[in-house]
């Protein structure tokens, strides 16, 4: 347990502020009924680019002698499963096929995070924060999938 919150102190504010509010906008729109498409686009796009473009500051390097390059990626990566939310929950045609690839997309981070944590090359804390953002992204799809 000690682990999973210093893991969740290395994720910033913004992000849990970010990631929480997607969340409750989805349960609130399929388990209530009520639309609230407008504030769940508004937080996926705002996740979305705290991924991506500001990807190296939010996610941060493991440790001081690492580039950032490691966290561009994955920041890639998380903006295209926030995006794929977004695209399933705005209803789009074939909203499916994006999900599904990105399911296929995060199984590979998840494999490269483990052979990474095996290897001991990155810091336990570090994996298990991408490890918590993988999770958010995969749970919010599949309650996606399931609900529609």
């Amino acid at each position: 347990m000690a682990q999973v919150s210093s893991s969740v102190k290395k994720m910033h504010f913004v992000e849990i502020v970010l990631i929480l509010s997607v969340v409750v906008a989805t349960m609130v729109k399929y388990a209530f009924g009520f639309q609230s498409s407008f504030f769940l686009e508004i937080f996926c796009i705002l996740l979305a680019v705290v991924y991506f473009p500001f990807g190296f500051y939010f996610i941060g390097k493991p440790a001081d002698n690492y580039s950032s390059t490691v966290s561009i990626v994955l920041g890639f990566i998380y903006s295209l499963g926030v995006m794929a939310i977004l695209i399933s929950e705005v209803n789009i045609d074939s909203y499916r096929y994006p999900l599904i690839a990105d399911f296929f997309i995060l199984a590979a981070v998840v494999g490269y995070l483990l052979y990474r944590l095996r290897s001991a090359e990155f810091p336990r804390v570090y994996i298990n924060a991408q490890l918590i953002r993988v999770a958010f992204i995969v749970f919010v799809s599949l309650f996606i999938l399931i609900a529609k």
